[in-house]
Parts: C-alpha cells; structure tokens; sequence
C-alpha cells in the first residue's frame, strides 16, 4: 500500500512535469519562425570521438558522449559560457554512445553500446545516479525521451526491438519486438504532441511508427532509394518526421545522402532532399523549421552540415565542418545548435595538431542580429 504522502508526491511530480511541458510546448509555439544566417560562434574542445549530443532547453547544459580506453563518458557543457564544466564517466568497460535529454525532470540517458545497459545521469549533480539493463545481448542503440510522459525509448539492435522504460521508476515495462520491420533498429525520435514514435533502420529502409499509449506499430513508412538510416528527429509544432538516408553502397548516388520528410499525419513521405556525403544525426530546430544535417563524410578530415529549411524542403544553407561531423542538438531557445565532431589525426605530429574532436556551436542569428 501507498502511503498518503507518497500519493501526494506522485501527483505532485505528475502536475509539474504537465505544467513544464505545457510551459515549453507553448514558449516555443508563440516565437515566430524567422529566416536566420547560420554562423559557426565558438568550437568546443571534447574527449575522444564524441557520437551524442544533447541539449537541456531548461538549464542551457549540453551533453556529449564519447569513450576512451573503453571507457564511456559524458563532457556537460555550460551553453553560456562554452566551457565544459564537468566530466561524467560511466564506468570502465562501457561506452557512451547517443544521449537524449529530459529537460523537465532534469535526467540524462546514455546507451552504453558495448553492454547492455543505459546510464541515467543526475543533470543537478552530474552523477550517474542508475544503470538500466536493457537489450540483453541486443546492445543498446539510439535513444529517446517523452518529457511530456517521461517514458525513455532505447533502440536494441540484435534482435531489432524497442525497449520502454519508465522515467519514474527506472524500469524497463515493456519490449516491442521490431525484427519483422527493420532489419537492425537505429535511430529513434518522439513526437510529444501525437505521442508517436519513429524508429529506423540502420541496415535496411524502412521507418516504423509506434503509438505511444499502446507501445504497439500502427504504420511503417518504406524509403526508396536509401540504404540505411543513422540520424531521425521531429518536428512536433508541424508534425513532420525528418530521416537521413545513405544510399547503398555501389549505387549511382553513393556516397551522396539525402533526408526524407515525413508526413506524421499520413505516415507518408512527402518529399526527399538531397544533401551531403553519408547523412547521420538529425536535429530539427521546431522554432524556425529549420533542420540541420550532420554530413559525416567530406574531403580528408572535413566535412559538413545541411540547414533545410523546413517551409520549402530545400537546402537554405550549409556549414563547413573541420572534422566529421556525427550528431546534431538544437536550443531553440538560445537559437544556437550544437555539432558533436571527431577528428582522425593522420600526420606525424598528432600532438601537436591544431585538429581536435570537438563541438561546433552554430548561431542561428546572424552577428548583427544578435542583439535583437
């Protein structure tokens, strides 16, 4: 039996994460879309490969994971003064792979891809607070957070499904099988307006929806022409679904990518734009419809990122990058994005090389708008 004062906390804490998510939901509806210059203003220095990157709208803290020496941590980022603040191991023996962000209860959730488990960091102390088994032998993928219910989805890879966890209690509640619609689960994003969930396929084309209140597939949305998928994000103000696509390998189009846009109404693609080499991280801007796109391949170690603007589904704009750029977080509230980048060093005086993994931190503001 529960006691009445923890009934009270339990109702309590659901009325402030309705009243949050309100709060944000209807911030970010009442800012007009504008049309931005996209300027690189700051390059953050990072550990080793960073793969995820996410952003806390609330507190302006930015999350990048990456591993060194088999051992997965997470660089959080001050959004304010671009200095990395603290430093989050995961533990030796993991690795830290994509992040997803619960701005109103304050969590962090890192996939640790070389076990089975999910680290749940405390963003007011920057500790892991819990480790999530999940997936079994399936590894742990992408993930992704519905802060309006604050369930956590975690893609498992072999064999495909969805994994459901409870952000109050830490526990797994449910598996979605998916292995009769992708091959090898990848990406993964939420709408918290529609309460679906998108997930695709890092070995095959198919995008798979899910209905969030029955944890159970209404639709799958079949991708001509793509490979496989590594980057997904939504815009839930216009309920489009924004997919990257490599094509396959050995195909006229090889190695250049493009996005799909899907309809969310519909579960349709309503069209596809071209950008650059080998797609990955996704990360949609719903204030100005704006989507960037991480191209992770370029020349040598360079590469790029795609701005398409999401009135027209054309490219408005695209980035240089200095190194690969991977995974793609966006502050719509600060109107800055956040590039999560690696660097290969190939000379012989890696030491001393000027080239390092890093954030890219893009304005959306030109220079002398910033002040506006």
């Amino acid at each position: 039996m529960f006691s009445a004062r923890a009934i009270r906390q339990e109702r309590l804490a659901r009325s402030t994460i309705a009243s949050l998510s309100t709060l944000i939901i209807v911030a970010l509806a009442a800012l007009a879309p504008a049309v931005h210059a996209q300027t690189v203003v700051a390059t953050i220095p990072v550990n080793y490969k960073p793969l995820g990157v996410g952003v806390n709208i609330l507190t302006n803290e930015i999350y990048v994971a990456s591993t060194l020496n088999s051992e997965g941590n997470v660089a959080v980022i001050n959004g304010t003064t671009n200095a990395v603040i603290a430093r989050i191991d995961t533990g030796v023996g993991t690795s830290a792979f994509k992040v997803a962000v619960n701005s109103v209860t304050n969590r962090i959730y890192v996939t640790n891809s070389a076990g089975s488990s999910v680290a749940v960091i405390d963003g007011r102390y920057n500790t892991v607070m819990t480790s999530i088994g999940v997936c079994g032998a399936g590894n742990p993928n992408h993930v992704a957070v519905n802060w309006w219910t604050n369930i956590v989805y975690v893609t498992c890879q072999y064999p495909s499904a969805l994994a459901v966890i409870d952000g109050r209690s830490n526990a797994v509640v449910t598996m979605v099988p998916l292995s009769a619609y992708v091959n090898n689960a990848g990406p993964v994003a939420v709408n918290i307006r529609t309460d679906r969930i998108y997930v695709g396929d890092t070995s095959g084309s198919n995008v798979v929806v899910l209905d969030g209140k029955t944890d159970s597939v209404i639709a799958t949305v079949p991708i001509a022409g793509s490979g496989y998928h590594l980057g997904l994000d939504v815009n839930p103000l216009t309920n489009m679904v924004y997919v990257s696509n490599d094509p396959i390998y050995g195909t006229p189009d090889y190695p250049n990518g493009s996005v799909s846009v899907i309809n969310g109404t519909s579960s349709e693609v309503i069209a596809t734009v071209p950008v650059g080499p080998i797609p990955y991280g996704v990360g949609v801007e719903p204030r100005t419809n704006q989507i960037y796109i991480a191209n992770s391949v370029g020349t040598s170690n360079s590469s790029s990122v795609s701005v398409i603007d999401g009135t027209t589904n054309t490219v408005a704009a695209t980035v240089p990058a200095p190194a690969h750029a991977i995974d793609v977080a966006a502050n719509p509230w600060t109107r800055l994005v956040y590039v999560a980048e690696y660097y290969i060093c190939k000379s012989s005086s890696c030491s001393t090389d000027p080239n390092q993994n890093s954030v890219l931190v893009i304005s959306e503001t030109a220079p002398d708008q910033a002040s506006d």
